[in-house]
């Protein structure tokens, strides 16, 4: 798997399917690994419903200067809702 960091300007960045989003809409997607905050790499919240690397803390996601996402084929978002519902 191979996850691309994403800047994050003026609060918002281009998702893979190139639609312009916050942080906030990565923090409920499936592929997003961490957010760069402060110089630290944060697990994603949306790890908390992975069974192989469970995260459990929250994040301040409106501060990431980065996102780290692993979807590679250009679909872009796909909610953690539906993964667990």
């Amino acid at each position: 798997m191979t996850v691309n960091e994403t800047l994050v300007m003026d609060g918002r960045l281009r998702c893979t399917n190139g639609r312009i989003v916050t942080p906030e809409t990565c923090r409920f997607c499936m592929h997003s690994r961490y957010f760069i905050i402060n110089g630290t790499a944060c697990r994603s919240p949306a790890l908390a419903f992975c069974l192989r690397e469970r995260a459990g803390k929250e994040v301040e996601v409106t501060r990431a200067a980065a996102v780290g996402c692993a979807e590679e084929r250009g679909d872009g978002y796909a909610s953690i809702g539906n993964i667990i519902s």
